[in-house]
């Protein structure tokens, strides 16, 4: 291959390399850790099951809450999402949500979200708060289901 005169060799990155982080020379109980994720699950007496979420919502922080997702949005039962406590909703906590919505409605249910302004602008920007039947308040988003009950 010959090299074209027109276009010269790029020069070499600076700086660190970026495929792996420097290790930490503080001991594992000393580094900063993220913050937990809670997650609580009520069922409303003749009502949907409400999950609430508590804390940003991230890569870090989404393990501790796919099992109780999952579990929530199995059983055809109307399901609302109280995401009014969640600061940050980063795009895995976004991609379970669509998912969990998508399992509910085959179950013939309706699951409807509860959300702060800054995470209600994020998933209108993104087409998700359609999906997600986004209200103001976690009674507005109960009032908002279907009324199916678990049978």
């Amino acid at each position: 291959m010959t090299s074209n005169p027109s276009f010269p060799p790029a020069p070499p990155p600076a700086g660190p390399s970026l495929s792996a982080p420097p290790p930490s020379s503080a001991p594992a109980a000393d580094r900063p850790s993220a913050p937990a994720l809670q997650v609580h699950l009520d069922p409303c007496p003749d009502g949907p099951l409400v999950l609430t979420v508590r804390g940003d919502l991230d890569l870090a922080t989404a393990p501790a809450l796919e099992p109780h997702l999952s579990r929530a949005s199995a059983d055809g039962t109307d399901l609302v999402l109280d995401l009014t406590e969640v600061p940050f909703l980063g795009c895995v906590g976004m991609a379970m949500f669509d998912a969990a919505a998508n399992r509910v409605r085959r179950r013939r249910a309706t699951l409807t979200t509860a959300v702060q302004p800054q995470v209600r602008h994020v998933l209108h920007l993104t087409g998700l708060d359609a999906t997600l039947g986004c209200c103001d308040t976690v009674a507005e988003a109960v009032a908002a289901t279907n009324g199916s009950t678990r049978t």
